[in-house]
């Protein structure tokens, strides 16, 4: 309805009437679709502001969660750097304890005491001894430690 009837001084003023009636219902229509639009826009932002704001706190929480685990992790770490400190100051101490330098005084002891039981065995094959014990001309021989422990 674009034309109006022209009447004597102008157009059919019921005419005009509905017709700014049908065009007060269009802009009323229109400005609800705004609204719903206005509406939607603020809704999908603030959706869009929760999702940023939970996607945040949930990567605070796996940073967290991250952390906890290399520290965790530094700690087994150090644990086991002291496991490994505590292996090698013993490796050593027994390295030390038994694999020492033998002394010749240590080795000259040894020759001798061979030697002696070197001796005790030739006199026993040279004399007959009954196997219940050693005669009173047989030399003692005391066996003792040596004054050095070799492993």
């Amino acid at each position: 309805m674009d034309r109006f009837t022209y009447v004597k001084r102008g157009y059919d003023p019921d005419e005009v009437e509905n017709y700014i009636k049908t065009l007060e219902g269009v802009i009323k229509s229109y400005k609800e679709k705004d609204n719903a639009i206005k509406n939607a826009i603020i809704s999908a932002q603030v959706a869009a502001d929760n999702m940023i704001k939970n996607a945040k706190l949930q990567a605070d929480e796996y940073k967290n969660q991250i952390l906890l685990e290399l520290e965790n992790v530094r700690t087994e770490v150090q644990r086991k750097r002291t496991h490994v400190q505590n292996f090698q100051n013993t490796y050593s101490e027994l390295v030390r304890k038994y694999l020492t330098k033998l002394e010749e005084n240590d080795m000259d002891e040894m020759h001798t005491r061979l030697n002696e039981i070197d001796r005790l065995i030739d006199h026993l094959m040279a004399t007959d001894i009954a196997p219940s014990g050693l005669d009173a001309s047989t030399p003692a021989i005391e066996f003792r430690a040596p004054t050095r422990v070799i492993d």
